[in-house]
Parts: structure tokens; sequence; C-alpha cells
């Protein structure tokens, strides 16, 4: 009676069930590197999924690019519940809020302005207001900083679910319901009673699939799947990324392009990004201790925020048009070529900027 007792307080309350923070996890690096250069593709391939028609032979090529790649934000989301909501890892409060959080903040908003100003030399200046106000607003990709900056607030108090895994397992199902089978169900039975139900519960709405994948994520790396379990979450995966394909091409006939099918909260997405990072976990568990993927993952949010600026750069100077005139022209092979040269470039400007401000901090530590 006691052992019993016992070993269900140590499931529900012993963070001996997450991996050791000190080892590091091989497969997450991978899936994390993965998801950064995904990322690109999926900026890359909206560039003719917006010009074409869905009439067009192209686009349905893009928008296979497109959804294919929609895996990585939420991986990005799962991997850092994974990370910072491990019960085992040392992560107080105070550092959360003074030191991740406030980062994230300042981070999106020097970024948001660089952009901004950036953007309005390469369209035509038009005046410091529409730069501020454009910048408070958010460029299409800084998003994802604002969310973070969320997430860290949430944190303290999720890491307090995250230790009881059925409190944890509770509030990644509740929201799974709430978060992607409402936006589902809005996109594959709009109007239905279903869907104007749960349209009611506003709380669970909005800006809620962040904190779905944070905590899907800690429930994922707590709860390892066995090789059969991983194999068809696999297979339902690859299902779900061609039903997404299929439903949405079948839609944007119908109704024109509109991604509402392939977001981040829709079920056929959710679904898809488990089985990716299933494959990852799966077939990327060989120890790599060198400092090419460590390095990739250290650049993973600065690959994220810099090829924006290089996608600008080619679709607001006309020396950059004929890379455009190619992804519409013939997007098979030029949305991973383009996606891979703009890749490259960033993580060469990673590698750049890391090396300076090294450099700089040698002679400031030398001057102090």
């Amino acid at each position: 009676m006691l052992a019993s007792a016992s070993a269900r307080a140590e499931r529900l309350l012993g963070p001996g069930l997450y991996p050791d923070p000190s080892k590091r996890l091989v497969w997450l690096d991978v899936v994390k590197t993965i998801s950064a250069f995904a990322v690109v593709v999926t900026h890359i391939a909206s560039i003719g999924w917006q010009a074409m028609a869905p009439s067009d032979e192209g686009w349905l090529v893009t928008s296979i690019y497109e959804i294919a790649t929609r895996f990585a934000v939420p991986v990005f989301f799962m991997a850092s519940g994974a990370l910072l909501l491990n019960p085992r890892r040392e992560l107080s409060t105070r550092r959360i809020l003074t030191i991740y959080l406030p980062k994230a903040a300042v981070l999106a908003l020097v970024v948001s302005f660089a952009y901004c100003v950036f953007e309005r030399t390469v369209y035509g200046w038009q005046g410091w207001k529409v730069v501020i106000v454009a910048a408070l607003d958010g460029p299409y990709f800084i998003w994802y900083l604002w969310v973070l900056v969320g997430l860290y607030a949430l944190t303290p108090l999720l890491r307090l679910v995250s230790r009881n895994l059925d409190s944890l397992s509770y509030a990644v199902v509740l929201l799974a319901f709430f978060v992607i089978g409402r936006s589902t169900a809005d996109a594959m039975i709009p109007g239905s009673l279903l869907a104007v139900w749960m349209d009611n519960f506003i709380l669970f709405s909005s800006g809620m699939e962040g904190v779905f994948y944070y905590l899907l994520g800690a429930w994922l790396i707590a709860h390892p799947f066995s090789r059969k379990l991983a194999l068809i979450s696999i297979l339902l995966g690859a299902i779900s990324l061609t039903l997404a394909v299929a439903f949405n091409y079948r839609d944007a006939l119908a109704n024109g392009p509109d991604l509402y099918y392939v977001a981040r909260d829709n079920l056929f997405i959710a679904i898809y990004a488990i089985g990716a990072w299933q494959l990852c976990r799966l077939f990327c568990t060989r120890e790599y201790e060198g400092p090419l993927l460590r390095c990739l993952v250290r650049w993973g949010m600065f690959i994220y925020l810099f090829h924006p600026f290089l996608r600008l750069m080619m679709e607001g100077i006309s020396f950059f048009h004929p890379l455009i005139d190619w992804l519409i022209e013939a997007p098979l092979e030029a949305i991973p070529i383009v996606s891979l040269l703009l890749w490259v470039i960033s993580v060469g400007s990673a590698f750049t900027y890391e090396i300076a401000w090294s450099q700089i901090r040698k002679v400031s530590s030398r001057v102090t």
C-alpha cells in the first residue's frame, strides 16, 4: 500500500521522469536546426503562394512547400517547453522574469524597429511616425518573440503544472480541445453548432496555441514514445500533412488562397508537428559533440530574425527580382535553392556577428 502510494507520488510529483538537463539531447538540437531552415522555406514559398492563383500549375507546388514546413514554429515552442518546463532544471522565477522575458521583449522591439527602417529605406521613406507605428505593430515574423514574452511570463506557473504529470496531461488535453479543436471546427465545419459553441470560449481562442505547444513539449519529453508508437505518430503526421495539402488546395480553388487550413492551431498541423518531433527523436540519437551543431542551435534565433531582411531585399530591390521571377516560374527547384542560399547567408552573418561581438567585448574589457 505504502509502496504503491510512494510510486504514485513519484510519478505525479517526481521530476525523475524528465531527462537530466545536464545531458545534451542531440535529437532536440537536430530538430531545432531543421526547424530554423524550415521557417526560411516557409517564408520563401509564401512569395509565390501569394503571387499566383490556385489554378496556376506552380501554386500547388508552392503550397506543398509552404505546408510541409509548417511544423517548424510548433516544434520551436515544443523544444522551449521541453527545456524550460523540466522541473529538474534549476531555473528561478527571478531569472525568467529579469533575464529571459526582458531580453525577448527588447529583441522584439529592436528588430522590429530595424526591419521597419530598412523597409522604408527600400520602398521609400515616409517619416519616423510611420516607422514607429509599424515597429510597434510588428513585422510579419516578429509575433513569435512576443509569444515568447508571454510564455516566459507564464513559465513560473507552468513549471508548477509540469511538476505534476496528471496536471500536465490535463492541461495539454484541455488546450488541445479548446485551441486546436476550436480552430479545426471553424475550418472544417464553419457555422456548425460545434464551431459556434467553441467560439464562445474567448479565453481559449486567441494566441493560446503557443501555450499548448509549450506544454506539449514538456509532456512529450516526460513521456518518451516507444518505437512502435513513435512510428505510428510519424505515419499519422504524414497522413495529416497529405490531408492538409488536399483540403487547403480544394478550399483555395473554391474560395481563394487561405492558410486557415494549415494554421498552427489546426489539428492537421498539430499532428504533423508531433510526427516531425518523433521522427527526429527516433532517428537522430547518435551522440555528436562537434561544434557545428551547437553553433547552428545557438544561431537559430539569429537565422529566424535575419532572413526576413534578405527576403525584403529580394522583393524590394530590382536587382534581385530575377530570383522572385524564378520562384514563380520554377518553384519546384527554386524554392529549396533560394531558401538554402538565404539560410547559408544567415548562418554566415551569425558567425560574423558572433566573432565581431567577441572582439568588441575583448576590447571593452581591456579598456575598462
